[in-house]
């Protein structure tokens, strides 16, 4: 357990390790050859394909512990995160099909394509092309053109319907600033609960001043009948009420 720790923890040093030269005609990148790239990629894959499942646990929680404070080990950790992730979607292991070497600009990619027989992976490294080291290294499944396609319609489906979404959310936010002004003025036009108190307010002494009218009327007719008083005489001064 120990030895395999420490292999897999040198395995992204690998390549800087090597120091044998090739021939001159061969392609290098750096100090090193194409071949050696390669055989190193493969060492790691090696390695990988070596570890069990309790194994890759143990390594990731070893390595996340360490990520932080170690570069080293947070490649490894990126590693071993990816690997946990496809080892039980390949199968069983084949064979090696391909080795590619691609550089662009400051940035070298080497792809190692692993056969299996459920589904091919590839392991990925990148290094700086000007001093070879290696910014990163990622697992990969294999998808075929088939499934690549069909990933990116449905991506397009998905981009289509969130856009028809957020277009169906703006017109019925613009529509509600239309509706807005209209419901304001339908509430501003109702009389709110103090206007009705003072409307009926006014009403009841409407009422009282009429009722004290006709109550004065009764009064002054009674006594000019008693009295044989005219009614013009008679002056009102106030009116109590007993009840």
């Amino acid at each position: 357990m120990k030895k395999r720790l420490i292999f897999l923890a040198c395995c992204l040093a690998v390549v800087l390790a090597f120091c044998g030269c090739g021939s001159k005609e061969e392609q290098t990148y750096g100090k090193y050859t194409e071949e050696q790239l390669a055989a190193s990629a493969q060492d790691t894959a090696e390695s990988l394909m070596a570890l069990g499942q309790e194994e890759v646990l143990q390594y990731i929680s070893y390595y996340e512990a360490q990520a932080e404070e170690s570069e080293d080990a947070a490649l490894n950790y990126s590693l071993i995160s990816d690997w946990a992730e496809v080892m039980n979607q390949v199968g069983t292991f084949k064979g090696y099909s391909d080795f590619v070497v691609d550089k662009s600009g400051k940035t070298l990619t080497a792809t190692l394509t692993m056969d299996f027989d459920q589904r091919d992976a590839k392991l990925i490294y990148v290094f700086n092309a000007n001093s070879m080291e290696v910014t990163a290294v990622n697992v990969e499944l294999v998808y075929s053109l088939g499934e690549i396609m069909s990933k990116a319609a449905l991506n397009t489906v998905m981009g289509i319907l969130t856009v028809f979404v957020i277009l169906v959310l703006i017109s019925l936010v613009i529509f509600g600033f239309r509706i807005i002004p209209y419901l304001e003025k339908k509430f501003s036009d109702k009389p709110t609960a103090g206007e009705v108190q003072l409307e009926v307010t006014k009403v009841e002494q409407v009422e009282d001043e009429t009722d004290d009218l006709e109550l004065v009327a009764v009064i002054a007719a009674a006594i000019a009948s008693e009295t044989g008083t005219p009614t013009d005489s008679f002056v009102v001064r106030s009116i109590k009420r007993r009840y």
